[in-house]
């Protein structure tokens, strides 16, 4: 009676959200850097980059940034010029991602009197910084806002907005997505909403992706790289930390490499 009373339960609450817990490991479709997010970092973005350049040699390999490339840290611009400079280069597979801070300096760009302060309190003013806009004249708040998101536009050099705006969300090889914050686990990824996408936070009862995607991502800084239920956290805190990290995804095999350390995880899946 009992098994009866349950199995009609079950058919009423339908099947399980989260069927996956014992996961295949991740296997893109070919051998895939993810870095974390950078945030003005530019010195350390060039270290890793060499780093992953020694890590790849003649391999073919996916790199993909999860964005959080301004703010904070001291050059902006800098990261800004390299990273749209490996995007262009036809010899390589480079995908940079949007992140939070991209979209707050494109909505500051946008309505600099409504979102001023949210942006220049959480980085912006860095970023203006290293593009060399620092003062401008103005009466008032309004007046000067207005002033700051004109200059940003001219200082910012011809494309930069629109590559900026032009940036994906999501990127997916094999059974692995990349993603700067998180993702709704009962959505497929073309159904995300983007505050998820952007801004969402892993909790204490992170759980595995119903449909048995891996998700590496950044937005939430951790003290070393991490593999925890199904997600991969690459963001390692650079601009205050020093540590940019990427993760090196391949055939099932998980190794972070960053600026100060690598770690070796390979074929270790915790649930």
């Amino acid at each position: 009676m009992l098994r009866k009373m349950l199995k009609r339960f079950r058919n009423l609450i339908g099947p399980a959200q989260h069927t996956t817990l014992d996961l295949s490991p991740p296997v893109p479709n070919r051998l895939t850097y993810v870095v974390g997010d950078i945030h003005g970092c530019s010195a350390l973005l060039d270290t890793l980059i060499d780093m992953i350049r020694t890590d790849q040699g003649d391999r073919s390999a996916d790199w993909v940034f999860v964005g959080d490339y301004v703010d904070r840290g001291p050059d902006s611009a800098g990261v800004l010029r390299r990273l749209r400079a490996l995007s262009d280069d036809p010899a390589r597979r480079v995908t940079c991602l949007m992140g939070n801070h991209e979209a707050m300096l494109l909505q500051f760009l946008k309505t600099p009197t409504e979102s001023a302060e949210h942006w220049l309190l959480n980085g912006g003013l860095d970023t203006l910084s290293s593009f060399h806009v620092d003062r401008v004249a103005g009466s008032s708040p309004v007046e000067r806002h207005e002033a700051l998101a004109q200059e940003l536009r001219r200082a910012l050099p011809p494309g930069t907005e629109d590559w900026l705006s032009r940036l994906p969300m999501w990127w997916q090889s094999g059974n692995l997505a990349v993603v700067h914050a998180l993702t709704d686990g009962q959505r497929p990824l073309d159904e995300q909403p983007t505050e998820t996408l952007l801004w969402a936070r892993p909790g204490k009862r992170l759980q595995p992706r119903g449909d048995g995607l891996w998700v590496a991502h950044g937005h939430t800084v951790t003290p070393e790289p991490a593999i925890r239920a199904g997600h991969i956290a690459v963001d390692t805190g650079a601009f205050r930390s020093g540590v940019l990290t990427a993760a090196a995804i391949d055939k099932g095999d998980i190794r972070f490499l960053s600026t100060k350390v690598e770690h070796d995880v390979s074929k270790q899946w915790p649930g």
